[in-house]
């Protein structure tokens, strides 16, 4: 049964439909992942052959990840690169995003932990692109959308809005007001969230999984691809509370996540994107997929399971356990994990009393610079100062000492409020340097001052 309820704009009251667009998100890296697997079926990469062997330009932050990094590593979320998600900026494209790539600090040693990252998929995108000789764009359009049929999907949001049918993204304010936002251009992080689709289309690209790579008579990925794919990979937890009628804890393979409901197979991803939330999932043993498209973002997760698992119950045919409206109702505002909250102050509000800025406020403004995320300048403005950073500009308001607060920070779809610190330059007492906790699993990003 193929739907829209509710509306695709809350201004103008237009209905949704089946057929309208809405920004799918994350569930891209599933897509990624095919062109991946299609690589390999045509013998131009193989998941466990280091990628340098591949790109000899290929560098991480430490010599053996550069060395040993395979793309099933980058694909399982397995390099030790945490999140990084401020790294994200249109003001630079995907080959100057590689380059960087040696400078992003990990925490963790490659192939420890699971922690889900966009920049990574970005790159992955890139690798793909490098090795076929085609822009990722094309190679969706041409090797997926075109012979699925997905005649109604595009990568950019250009093409979005040239549609005559968009599900306007829009965001619930403080006050539970809805309102209309603009669409948000991921750039350069196509590969790993820019798909624009509709419950059509969508539905299309689940029946393929379930037909395991075939599509009117044709193999468009082997068999074996597609189970390289749906494998249960690597531990990634994604629900915070343990549900009688889940495993024990998730998985993750490429570009899907794994788990079990009610003892069936469940391969699913979560998209999240300003003013939209997705959900995809299959039951491969049941030929059974649900497509859940939200054109609206914050707390719409929680919704889209609680959407999710009366569909199932619904469609297995058993008894109710409970109501899952009301339990994940019960949930916002404890759910953690992957469900974080989307804003975030890494300050509390309790300044040290009396203390004051060690320079004159114009001794903090000038360009700076850090080798992986690149270049903040930083302005007066009024009584404080303001970073200009990634193509936007966060307010900064003196919080005590050398330290103010660096305001409004996107990052992916959360918004940080965070310390930036200031150094003093031993020798000629100028301000030289800061640093922001731009990734809180690693060592503040140092920014330098270009003199």
């Amino acid at each position: 049964m193929n739907a829209g309820y509710g509306l695709a704009d809350v201004e103008k009251k237009t209905k949704l439909d089946s057929q309208s667009l809405f920004g799918i998100a994350s569930c891209t890296k599933s897509f990624t992942a095919a062109i991946i697997a299609m690589l390999v079926d045509q013998g131009k990469m193989e998941y466990d052959t280091p990628i340098v062997e591949y790109l000899p330009d290929f560098r991480m932050y430490d010599e053996y990840t550069t060395r040993a990094c395979t793309i099933r590593d980058m694909l399982n979320h397995r390099t030790g690169v945490p999140g990084h998600d401020a790294l994200y900026t249109d003001e630079i494209d995907r080959a100057e995003l590689f380059r960087r790539l040696r400078y992003i600090e990990p925490n963790v040693p490659m192939r420890t932990e699971t922690q889900y990252n966009n920049v990574i998929y970005t790159m992955i995108g890139y690798i793909a692109e490098r090795v076929s000789g085609k822009k990722w764009d094309d190679l969706i359009r041409e090797w997926i959308f075109s012979p699925l049929g997905m005649t109604n999907s595009n990568t950019t949001i250009p093409e979005l809005r040239a549609s005559s049918d968009i599900a306007e993204p829009h965001w619930r304010m403080e006050d539970g007001t809805i309102c209309k936002i603009k669409n948000w251009c991921v750039s350069p992080g196509e590969p790993c969230a820019a798909i624009n689709s509709c419950v059509d289309d969508m539905l299309k690209w689940l029946q393929f999984h379930l037909n395991m790579g075939e599509w009117n008579g044709k193999q468009l990925i082997s068999k074996e691809q597609m189970e390289e794919m749906h494998r249960w990979a690597v531990p990634f937890p994604v629900l915070s509370v343990q549900l009688d009628e889940t495993a024990p804890t998730q998985g993750y393979s490429m570009g899907w996540m794994e788990d079990h409901y009610r003892g069936n197979d469940l391969v699913y991803h979560i998209g999240q994107v300003e003013g939209y939330c997705s959900m995809m999932c299959f039951l491969p043993k049941k030929n059974t997929g649900v497509m859940i498209m939200i054109n609206n973002h914050n707390s719409a997760e929680l919704m889209e399971q609680s959407i999710l698992f009366t569909i199932l119950d619904n469609v297995l045919g058993v008894e109710k356990t409970r109501d899952w409206s009301e339990f994940f109702k019960g949930q916002i505002g404890k759910w953690g994990g992957f469900y974080g909250d989307e804003m975030i102050d890494l300050l509390p509000d309790a300044p040290v009393p009396g203390t004051k800025l060690s320079h004159e406020l114009d001794a903090y403004t000038g360009e700076y610079w850090n080798p992986g995320y690149g270049k903040i300048v930083i302005e007066k403005d009024g009584d404080g100062l303001k970073a200009k950073f990634r193509g936007m500009e966060q307010p900064m308001t003196h919080y005590h000492y050398d330290i103010f607060k660096m305001r409004h920070i996107k990052m992916d779809t959360m918004v940080v409020d965070a310390p930036a610190t200031f150094y003093t330059d031993p020798y000629d007492g100028s301000i030289s340097k800061f640093d922001v906790p731009f990734e809180t699993a690693v060592s503040p990003i140092m920014f330098e001052r270009k003199k």
